[in-house]
Order: structure tokens, then sequence, then C-alpha cells
């Protein structure tokens, strides 16, 4: 994606639908948004659904109504958030969860700004209105991918894998820490006071060739004495921009974040950056 061209994030993603009374207090409960202090009904807000332990299950966006909430899948399982929703709601909490039909998405996308900065849209079947549109050019499937690498958009089976954390991918500024309770909250709370993660989501650019840059292969401090050569990070996404040039997203040890280089297994040399949505988790 060139930084000259006006393109728009146009993408349907699945929908839930809480209704009843008790809607804000349940969500208040499950996602990491002070949904009390959501006092603007039918503005989207982005929230982490999380597991036990803290993990990143999902990352949602929300709109909140009287007495109802919709809840976008940014990224995710969709069966996992469904069932994991239902499995907790009870006669008591005075909510309903339903599956709706999926919701179409729109947000203007640059290379300057965090796409957590940039307002989306949801377009029902009549409200979509092309003009307002029109100066933009909807993103090709590859310049989508590209864009969302470089903001650094964690995806469900990548970055999303059962193991990462909020901090870790970049997204401190969607947890509240004084919320009160919800679901992962003790754990986040331990990572936050701990100040020691595991790893740190960071974007790279190499050249080589297609298989050198697999998800799920590793880099390295250095391409040189393998006395020295220790494993820093993973591989979690990549994309070929053209011929053996690549860009992606990893998975970098903590006490190696600050550096500008790394290799990979065939000793290419990998450049690092913070991607352009990461907020630091401290």
């Amino acid at each position: 994606m060139t930084e000259t061209k006006s393109l728009i994030w146009d993408e349907t993603f699945p929908l839930l639908l809480l209704k009843g009374k008790g809607t804000a207090a349940f969500l208040h409960g499950q996602t990491t948004a002070d949904i009390f202090a959501q006092e603007q009904l039918d503005r989207i807000f982005l929230s982490c659904w999380l597991s036990t332990k803290g993990s990143l299950k999902a990352l949602l966006e929300i709109r909140l109504s009287n007495n109802m909430a919709e809840i976008a899948i940014i990224s995710g399982e969709f069966n996992s958030i469904r069932d994991g929703f239902e499995s907790v709601i009870f006669p008591a909490d005075q909510v309903k969860l339903e599956v709706v039909k999926p919701i179409r998405r729109i947000q203007k996308i640059n290379n300057f700004q965090s796409w957590k900065e940039l307002n989306p849209s949801w377009i029902g079947d009549s409200d979509l209105i092309e003009n307002e549109i029109s100066e933009y050019t909807k993103a090709t499937k590859k310049e989508l991918e590209i864009w969302k690498i470089r903001q650094g958009i964690p995806r469900f089976d990548r970055e999303i894998n059962g193991e990462t954390n909020p901090y870790e991918l970049g997204l401190k500024d969607v947890i509240k820490l004084d919320k009160g309770c919800y679901l992962g909250q003790e754990a986040i709370a331990r990572f936050f006071r701990s100040k020691s993660l595991k790893y740190q989501l960071r974007y790279w650019e190499a050249y080589g060739n297609s298989d050198d840059f697999d998800i799920g292969k590793k880099f390295f401090n250095t391409n040189q004495s393998k006395e020295l050569k220790k494993r820093v990070g993973v591989i979690t996404s990549s994309i070929e921009i053209n011929d053996n040039f690549f860009h992606g997203l990893a998975l970098i040890k903590n006490n190696f974040i600050d550096k500008d280089i790394c290799f990979s297994e065939k000793d290419h040399s990998v450049e690092m950056k913070k991607p352009i949505s990461f907020t630091n988790p401290y």
C-alpha cells in the first residue's frame, strides 16, 4: 500500500447481539472496557475478551444502545466467543445472546495513525450512501493484509495464540485497570505490577526466500558464532510484498526489543520496528 492512496478498510465481521436489562453489567464483567463509562450511546468502542489467565481470546468492537449491545468480532474465533458468553449467562443476569447478520464495517486507513484512533462506521443494508466514500478506494485483500501487519492488528491463530496477553500485543490502551472485576482481571493486574513480559509484538522487513519467513520460523540475535546465537523471537505473520521482499509480525523476547536488527534461520538480516498501533505496556 502506498502512502499517497486514499484507501478504506471495507470488511464484514460476525456480529453478536446482547439484549436485556443486564446487558451493561454483563459486558462490564466479561470484557476489559469500562462499560459504565461509555455514556454516549451508539458510539463504537474497542475492547478485549480474555481468558482467566489473562491471555487475549478476542478483539471486539461494541456499540451500546438502551438495554442492548452489538458486538463485532474483529479478531477471534466466533464459536468460542459465542459459547463462552452463553456458558456464563444465568437467569439473574437478565440478558439474552443472539447471533445476528454480520455487519459491514468501513474505516479510512493510512500508515501514519493507529487504526485505534480512526473512527469506524457500521453499515446497515439501507444506510450506505456511496458518495460518502466515493473519494476512497477499497483496499484489496493484499493491501489490507499489508496494512494490518504494519499496524500490528493481532489475528486469531497468529498473534492471538492462546498464550499472548494484551500488553505483549500493544493493547494497553484497551485495558481499564480501575474498572472493577472482570474476566482475567487478576492476571492482567499481575502482568502490570510485575512489568515482566516474555515478548512484545514487532513489525519486521527482510529480503530472502519464501521458506525463510514462514509462520513459526525463528529469529536470532546474530548470524555468526553458533555459541552466541540465541533465539530471540518467532514469526507470527508474513507476506511477500514483491520478489524476495517480505513484511511480517513477530513476537520478540522482551530483553531484545530495543534492537533494530535480528537474523533469520538462514542468516538474512531482519529490520524490526514497533507496529504503528502498538501502545507501550509500561
